[in-house]
């Protein structure tokens, strides 16, 4: 390939030159590398897809329109083009996931010095529209959503325990689909799950467990202390086996049809439910954002703010003739 980009280590002085030939090699192993994170049930099989497609993109517009300079600027060239021919930023923040997370596999295997994508920030969304595509379920949908598991079966205790998780930790699926045994911890007097965040590489954060608790502890007493996953399959073929993503919404979306849920609600409602309700109970924000809500930005958080302050005192109340 014609174009070389420099990536000099942040430590010395010396320089690398990684062409698009040794770029598409890396892909090649990355994919191999997140192929096997998707069978140890790491990641979902949608997320290492959405990862190598915006790793290809990249080096495909890099082949071509890479002007020679560092790894880090070349990304930043990549952004810009994007941005300029009018992607969305959802778009463009996929897409920057993949190359992010191949760089930080690339640095981490010792392929390359240093991670070029760690400093390159997202997408703005300013200017568009900010508001969530999912509702948030009434307070008398969610007690008839935790009213329907049987909680005399095994399977309605291990189902309660998940619904009283998502409603009252906002815990999102794929971090109750990454959850062990081991991950149960006592910390302070309190019961705390370690969780697998979004965009986290380890389990190094952690919610509270507080009116779920009781759920949860009738499902550890079927359960047992066996090691392994925190939630497992309980049908003859995969007992024993982590419930997959797909069994997660699954089992939601039978409950909230059983309780009569109406609307553009789904699994990851409960989580939205949780946090609206943390708001709307007055929780101070920075409690919610970087507690309850574990967001990267209270920016998102926000979002919720401006979503309850909209319909809780509308200024259209205050116009009268």
């Amino acid at each position: 390939m014609q174009n070389a980009i420099t990536l000099t280590h942040q430590n010395s002085q010396l320089a690398e030159t990684i062409n698009a030939e040794r770029l598409a090699q890396l892909l090649n192993q990355f994919s191999q590398a997140l192929a096997l994170k998707v069978r140890a049930q790491e990641i979902a099989s949608n997320t290492a897809l959405a990862y190598v497609r915006g790793a290809q993109r990249f080096i495909l517009w890099s082949a071509s329109n890479g002007s020679g300079s560092g790894l880090a600027d070349t990304i930043r060239e990549w952004k810009a083009a994007m941005i300029e021919s009018g992607s969305k930023p959802s778009a463009i923040n996929t897409w920057l996931a993949g190359v992010r997370a191949l760089f930080s596999w690339a640095s981490e295997s010792g392929f390359i010095a240093g991670n070029p994508a760690s400093s390159i920030k997202g997408a703005t969304r300013k200017g568009t529209k900010k508001r969530h595509a999912r509702e948030s379920l009434t307070d008398l949908e969610a007690r008839r959503l935790l009213a329907m598991p049987d909680n005399s079966t095994a399977q309605g205790k291990r189902d309660l325990a998940i619904l009283s998780l998502m409603l009252y930790t906002a815990v999102r699926g794929v971090e109750l689909h990454r959850a062990d045994l081991a991950d149960l911890q006592t910390q302070g007097g309190r019961l705390v799950l370690f969780v697998q965040g979004k965009g986290h590489g380890e389990k190094d954060d952690f919610i509270v467990i507080a009116h779920a608790e009781g759920a949860l502890r009738d499902w550890l007493g079927v359960r047992g202390n066996k090691a392994g996953p925190l939630f497992c399959s309980l049908s003859n073929r995969s007992a024993g086996q982590r419930l997959s993503l797909q069994a997660y919404r699954a089992i939601i979306k039978d409950y909230m049809r059983l309780a009569g849920v109406q609307g553009n609600k789904s699994t990851h409602s409960l989580r939205h439910t949780a946090i609206t309700k943390a708001i709307s109970e007055g929780v101070a924000l920075h409690k919610v954002s970087k507690g309850l809500a574990r967001h990267a930005s209270m920016d998102t958080t926000m979002i919720y703010v401006h979503e309850i302050d909209r319909l809780s005192d509308p200024a259209e109340d205050h116009i009268n003739y």
